[in-house]
């Protein structure tokens, strides 16, 4: 139990509230003094000042280029703290074509403080029971190989958080971002300035669909982004001028190259041709025998991974391997895409419509900055990092770069905070990219142990296509190539035929025993990771890190496995505030007791405010009431379960992490202290204690 008490609350919310009003004051004195000074003789410098103020003033805060998952969220959080922003998308409408579909615990908690949307994609997705597995069978009305239940005891419902992970396709989630965003950024009036330079943009709403950034010039005052249409025929495009220019615009984004800014890592780990079809038929079949999440189909005519979107709808992708120059993009027409979902499925009885037909490569890459040269072009989700899609790290990750960043950028354009703060979004998150980076790799690898058991060594594939594109692999000629590389391809699929797989066949039955032991002890490709989910702890940044503090990054970013690791609740300084749940008790006025269910609902939801929660215990001097909570909470151990100090306290800022915590009892110093931890947070070092605290 953890209850918030106003008797508990206040004593220790009143100095951060003194703390904060003492920051206010010295900006209206030095305000004030700007004024007199003005109205007298104005020097040189306040000149200067107040025209670089009116030139601030007369750009856009935030440019967002891209408006998928990553640049729809930043929207939405930035309007919730008043800070108005205009999202650009070449395409001049959202895509369907489906992409990510797996939607993580703390992604769905800052979903869930975005007026309910968690419990509006609960609602919409498909039922658990349809996607809760992992299928592996020859083909989709054949043989079953085995399969894997991703899901935990533990998991549904779970403890650790207040929102459950979710099965939720990208391209459905689209939408409800996008009237979102649209709704909340219309209430955000644009200042007269702004509209007087970009009207003909900005009066479009704060979504403007069929735009390209086609050019930018970045300095030290802002960005000047070129904007022009999309549409064939429009040339006409327009100057932007912005203070911060975000790039969201995918893994292939224009704006990081135009920035200049380098990727790491490994590039092209696989190429594959991605088919969005619809088939009810099989969609019903797959509910009546085996309903699962991804099934990944061997058999001698083809290898691929069907991903079930929505079984009773029947939606579904189909990811295929591809091998260029000797196979083309061009050549994977609707006709041919057919006949390999049609091997795929094992049957022709069934219809199918294919709706689109995509290339993509799987990289492992993270950008070498999450800022230009000037810090005013700055990477998000996956212009950022671009990671396997195995563990569905991506749009995960990338949602949460917008929570971390959304009220950096915030508190600086409001003036509360220097730009030093916003560059600790680099320090924090980056090397989290990384650790989910390493993981996926992991992770992706341990995919490949079960088409290795059956004889189809991934590498050894890759190996043929070097030995083709390579010496004299490329004096042949153009159409030997081809029927080489497609001949070498079919020996090894040979392999998972009915014969060579049959009871029959020793060696055959042998991998398909093995097989079944690497899915029932956790050794193939996993799905959750809640470590890396809510566990993950910055070490740096806008945090002040413990005295004495073991400063190690968590084992799993240290030695990625790609096993599933429970998490471990921890307040110590960069970690996520643990999930409890809580009722509030206030006699005025009253509250119902939904008003707060989590301890992450003690953390503000924008409010057009940013603003820090200090958490603490009652002290002995406190209410009967708190003392007897206490008591309480100490019999059922749940103060030992958090590390919630017993004397002391815990501060947590707007995104739900810890940005300082102390276990001493408070004393005479106590706000000195607090208001110290304020200013490393805040990166504000040069202001001085006030008096009264010291």
């Amino acid at each position: 139990m953890v209850l918030r008490l106003q008797g508990i609350m206040f004593p220790w919310r009143l100095p951060c509230l003194r703390i904060l009003q003492h920051l206010q004051l010295q900006r209206f004195v030095a305000s004030e003094s700007v004024a007199r000074c003005s109205s007298k003789a104005m020097s040189m410098e306040a000149v200067q000042r107040r025209d670089r103020e009116e030139e601030e003033n007369e750009k856009l805060g935030v440019l967002i280029v891209g408006a998928g998952p990553v640049g729809l969220t930043l929207s939405i959080l930035l309007s919730s703290y008043g800070v108005r922003s205009l999202v650009v998308e070449r395409r001049s409408k959202l895509s369907d074509h489906p992409q990510a579909h797996f939607l993580n615990n703390r992604t769905m908690e800052i979903f869930r403080k975005m007026e309910g949307l968690s419990e509006e994609i609960e609602r919409k997705q498909p039922p658990l029971e349809h996607w809760r597995r992992f299928v592996y069978c020859t083909t989709l009305a054949g043989r079953v190989l085995g399969t894997v239940d991703h899901l935990q005891p533990e998991d549904v419902p779970s403890g650790r958080s207040p929102t459950s992970v979710a099965h939720f396709s990208q391209h459905h989630l689209l939408p409800l971002l996008f009237e979102r965003a649209q709704r909340l950024g219309h209430r955000l009036e644009p200042k007269a300035s702004t509209v007087k330079i970009a009207s003909s943009v900005l009066n479009a709403g704060p979504i403007l669909m069929g735009h390209e950034c086609t050019s930018i010039k970045s300095s030290s005052n802002g960005v000047l982004a070129s904007i022009f249409p999309t549409q064939a025929g429009i040339s006409q495009g327009q100057k932007l001028a912005c203070q911060y220019l975000v790039a969201a615009d995918g893994a292939g984004s224009s704006v990081r190259e135009l920035a200049g800014v380098q990727m790491e890592g490994d590039e092209n780990l696989q190429k594959l041709i991605s088919v969005h079809f619809m088939s009810k038929q099989l969609g019903q079949h797959l509910l009546d025998s085996v309903p699962g999440m991804l099934y990944f189909v061997f058999n001698q005519r083809v290898i691929a991974v069907i991903v079930a979107h929505n079984l009773e709808a029947g939606e579904f992708i189909a990811q295929i391997p591809f091998y260029p120059p000797q196979q083309q993009f061009e050549e994977f027409t609707e006709e041919v895409c057919k006949g390999i979902i049609y091997d795929a499925a094992g049957t022709r009885d069934i219809e199918i419509e294919v709706k689109t037909i995509k290339k993509w490569s799987m990289h492992a890459q993270v950008a070498a900055s999450y800022f230009d040269k000037y810090g005013r072009i700055i990477l998000v989700g996956d212009a950022a990092h671009r990671f396997p899609p195995a563990g569905g790290f991506g749009l995960n990750t990338g949602v949460q770069d917008a929570h971390n960043l959304a009220w950096k950028l915030a508190a600086v354009l409001k003036g509360q905070c220097p730009s030093a703060l916003l560059l600790t979004y680099d320090t924090e998150r980056r090397p989290v990219a990384i650790a989910n980076t390493a993981l996926s790799v992991a992770n992706f690898k341990a995919a490949m142990a079960v088409p290795a058991a059956l004889g189809l060594d991934p590498s050894a594939a890759r190996l043929v296509h070097k030995v083709v594109n390579s010496g004299v692999g490329l004096l042949l000629p153009e159409r030997f190539q081809v029927t080489l590389l497609d001949g070498l391809f079919a020996i090894g699929r040979a392999q998972v035929s009915p014969a060579f797989l049959s009871s029959l066949n020793p060696i055959g039955s042998a991998r398909v025993l093995e097989v079944q032991r690497i899915l029932r002890e956790g050794q193939s490709l996993q799905l959750q990771f809640p470590a890396e989910d809510l566990g993950f702890r910055y070490l740096e940044g806008a945090l002040v890190p413990e005295v004495g503090a073991q400063q190690q990054t968590n084992s799993h970013q240290n030695f990625p496995t790609g096993r599933r690791r429970e998490y471990l609740p921890s307040t110590q300084p960069g970690a996520r505030l643990p999930h409890f749940p809580i009722h509030m008790f206030c006699l005025n006025p009253p509250a119902t007791s939904k008003e707060i269910r989590s301890t992450l609902d003690l953390v503000s939801r924008g409010g057009n405010r940013m603003e820090f929660v200090l958490l603490v215990q009652s002290h002995r001097s406190g209410c009967c009431w708190g003392d007897a909570a206490i008591t309480a909470g100490q019999a059922f151990g749940i103060w030992d379960i958090f590390g919630i100090p017993e004397t002391g306290a815990i501060l947590v800022r707007p995104d739900d992490h810890v940005a300082w915590r102390s276990k001493a009892e408070p004393k005479a110093s106590s706000t000195q202290e607090l208001y110290l931890a304020f200013s490393k947070v805040l990166k504000k070092p040069n202001i001085q204690v006030p008096r009264f605290m010291q």
